[in-house]
């Protein structure tokens, strides 16, 4: 309470006044609620002024001790957080200009994270995001590489607090090329056999062309490209979705992220027939050179493994594929292409099942033994000659004729059993040396001889006996020499079609 003094007798009179002042004010009952909400707000301000710098003195003391506290359950440690796999952005910007990146180092980051032990201890690469903008790529190819924890990651709250003190490398550098694409043929890759009794006997892929793009030193390493189809123990055929993949000429197949293909995934469509052995046999075609025969013939393999449709299956037992050995004089060995006749033979209905694809087949050649033969026009017949001509041999002395055959054969031969004789056929009057061939019977080769004829038009005369018979004499050897030149100048002189 004021006081207020004034002179003797005034100061008692001033406070009896106000006493008197305050006994006539309305007392308040401390019962009786305030009147408005104001007034609450009024008293709650008063009471908050009222030592205002102790109240916040002590807040401040209640956190410090808040943070004590905590740092002594759970403190704030330091850990190293490995492999963070950086993630390239806006790689189109440089298949623009016609390049491409290969990255030389920062394809992942090591993490020095600052976090409260038990998150900290949780930590792992799939809860932070590290990208490289390539925009953001200098002039000496480096690119920033920028870290943040994932949205998705349990641990990022507001009331948790992780901090990423330092990332390592800080940018990736890269390397960059000529951007380029080529077109590659898609091969197919089978893995495990089909069930016993069955094969896999064709294999379509669609497409089978891909376009592959990337760099220059990429597209160069790459030496095949397959799909890989598993046909363990499949006895049917069946049609399948496969993954293309790239290999290099070591076999190891190049990281799917240097290289873009144009096509992911192909349809391979697998075609699996039942199998059955047959026997495989060689037969001799033609005639080996004069004096010499085949003696034998030895091939591998003898037996072949074919696949095919079940009721075409039921229709072949063997396959015999002929072996030339026309003018042979010595043993002659080939290899025949099995699949090559199985497709021309029998117009694709069969597949060779077996992994050798050729047969190996040799001749053997010997030389037969001979025999000489000297024979005269007696032992000749004519064949072919025209009606109204005669045919006069010309060669007064003997021919000889060698024959070819086993010793047996020979030994029973007679100039008669060789049946000799020469074809005139279509001949014209005029001198001629022909060849002398043979009809016999006998197992043998008889080689060509040739002998000297005349045709001439036969006459109908009287015959006055002479003494000579009748006949005329024969032309001297100059005669028969000069007709033979006639005749060959004759035929030099006929025009060839």
């Amino acid at each position: 309470m004021s006081v207020i003094t004034y002179m003797d007798g005034t100061k008692k009179q001033m406070q009896e006044n106000l006493w008197n002042e305050e006994a006539r004010k309305p007392q308040k009952d401390p019962k009786k609620k305030p009147s408005s909400l104001w007034d609450l707000f009024l008293r709650a301000l008063r009471f908050i002024k009222k030592n205002l710098h102790w109240k916040l003195l002590s807040l401040f003391v209640a956190v410090l001790i808040w943070v004590i506290i905590m740092n002594i359950d759970d403190p704030y440690i330091t850990v190293t957080v490995p492999n963070v796999p950086v993630v390239s952005l806006n790689e189109n910007v440089l298949q623009e200009r016609g390049k491409i990146s290969e990255i030389e180092s920062g394809k992942t980051v090591t993490l020095t994270v600052h976090a409260p032990s038990s998150i900290a201890e949780k930590l792992t690469a799939q809860d932070f995001l590290a990208v490289a903008d390539y925009r953001q790529m200098s002039l000496v190819y480096a690119v920033p590489i920028q870290v943040s924890l994932r949205k998705n990651s349990p641990y990022n709250k507001e009331d948790i607090d992780i901090t990423i003190e330092s990332r390592e490398p800080e940018v990736m550098i890269l390397t960059l090329e000529n951007y380029t694409s080529e077109t590659f043929r898609v091969d197919i890759q089978t893995n495990g056999e089909a069930l016993e009794g069955y094969y896999v006997s064709d294999m379509v892929v669609t497409p089978n062309l891909v376009q592959i793009s990337g760099s220059e030193k990429q597209i160069e390493r790459i030496e095949r490209v397959v799909v890989e189809i598993n046909t363990s123990q499949v006895r049917k055929s069946f049609e399948r979705e496969a993954s293309i993949h790239a290999y290099d000429k070591n076999g190891y197949e190049i990281d799917e992220a240097t290289i873009e293909i144009d096509t992911k995934e192909v349809s391979v469509n697998v075609t699996v027939m039942p199998v059955k052995k047959i026997l495989l046999l060689i037969t001799t075609q033609g005639e080996p050179a004069y004096g010499y025969e085949c003696t034998r013939i030895q091939h591998v393999p003898t037996e072949i493994m074919i696949a095919g449709r079940a009721e075409d299956l039921e229709d072949i037992y063997s396959m015999t594929i002929p072996f030339d050995i026309t003018m042979q004089s010595k043993d002659y060995g080939a290899k025949i292409n099995i699949e090559t006749y199985l497709d021309e033979y029998y117009e694709g209905k069969y597949v060779l099942v077996d992994e050798e694809k050729y047969v190996t087949v040799t001749a053997y050649i010997e030389r037969l033994p001979s025999r000489d033969f000297k024979v005269n026009s007696a032992n000749i017949s004519v064949v072919g000659l025209a009606e109204g001509y005669d045919l006069i041999f010309t060669t007064k002395n003997d021919i000889n004729i060698k024959v070819f055959g086993r010793q047996e054969e020979l030994d029973k031969l007679t100039p008669q059993l060789l049946k000799l004789y020469v074809d005139v056929t279509d001949y014209e009057p005029g001198l001629y040396y022909v060849s002398v061939n043979s009809a016999t019977e006998a197992f043998v080769t008889v080689s060509h001889g040739t002998i000297g004829i005349a045709i001439e038009e036969a006459v109908d005369t009287l015959v006055v006996d002479d003494g000579t018979g009748g006949m005329e004499p024969d032309p001297s050897e100059d005669e028969i020499e000069e007709g033979l030149q006639t005749k060959e100048s004759e035929e030099e002189e006929l025009p060839t079609e």
